[in-house]
């Protein structure tokens, strides 16, 4: 294969094909290039497609990796869209494989989702091949195919990389709201309980705008009010207490006990009172 130069031009992201006709926007190599941005919450590649829209890469905490996708040539109507890697992008019979089959966003984006196909394409396009987005609207018998290339791509993939890494556990989505189920008259927390209080603390050491944590511990109907009051308050400071022990500042917690006053299921059966015998952890973001 011969090398080429970085002057050359290069048939770059929109293939547009017909049944009569395939179309193709060029530009040159030099102004191919990815863009790396990247904190404990999120790692993302970006590629503007210079005549037509964006691609992007995101890795956010605990979700699973996406592709976002616009262009102002997308179709309105769609049938298909799917996301396949082109292994021999430089040969005239090209090696295709669909990964993903995805969905439109909006009139003009597209979307893809899976952790596992998106990190086998990162992993072949930072080997040289390329991604595909295709679309179809059969009404019209209409097709159009967006390259995705890897020129310049590796030094910003070894960056996303590194970023993965240091992604916290949980996200503002999994910390936000949790629940913790407690044995009859039991107020001590879990190692179960202790791995994921470990994880909210990690998030909110490093999310500046939490701004008070509310924990709001519950009790099942067994028993007397005040003493179900008394527990419900044990339970939700052994929830407190264990935040504090990693980390997190007492002057940010918010404690309520409400005994039995507020059942999430009505009732007193077995299903009822384990559901019931809780403590609820709520984070408060700023501007959220």
């Amino acid at each position: 294969m011969k090398a080429i130069k970085s002057t050359a031009v290069l048939s770059l992201l929109v293939f547009l094909s017909t049944s009569a006709q395939a179309k193709s926007i060029l530009a040159p190599l030099d102004k191919v290039d990815w863009q790396f941005s990247g904190d404990r919450f999120s790692c993302k590649l970006t590629k503007d497609l210079k005549f037509d829209g964006s691609v992007a890469f995101i890795a956010n905490s605990a979700e699973p990796y996406l592709v976002s996708f616009t262009s102002s040539q997308r179709p309105y109507f769609v049938d298909k869209v799917s996301l396949s890697v082109n292994y021999s992008p430089w040969e005239q019979n090209e090696s295709l494989l669909e990964l993903l089959q995805g969905q439109k966003n909006g009139q003009q984006g597209l979307t893809f989702e899976g952790t596992e196909s998106l990190h086998y394409l990162l992993n072949k396009m930072e080997k040289g091949a390329w991604g595909r987005i295709s679309v179809s609207y059969n009404q019209h018998q209409e097709t159009k195919s967006w390259d995705i290339p890897a020129v310049s791509f590796a030094p910003s993939y070894q960056a996303f990389k590194s970023c993965l890494t240091q992604l916290l556990p949980v996200g503002y989505e999994q910390a936000k709201d949790n629940t913790f189920l407690f044995a009859r008259s039991e107020s001590r927390v879990s190692a179960e309980q202790r791995q994921m209080l470990s994880d909210i603390a990690r998030y909110i050491r490093y999310d500046q705008g939490i701004s008070a944590l509310l924990i709001d511990g519950h009790t099942d109907r067994t028993g007397t009010s005040l003493d179900n009051l008394w527990l419900s308050r044990q339970r939700a400071q052994a929830v407190a207490d264990e935040l504090v022990a990693l980390g997190i500042r007492r002057d940010l917690i918010q404690l309520r006990a409400h005994g039995q006053r507020y059942p999430l299921q009505q009732g007193s059966n077995t299903d009822a009172n384990q559901q019931n015998r809780r403590v609820q952890l709520r984070l408060v973001k700023e501007g959220v």
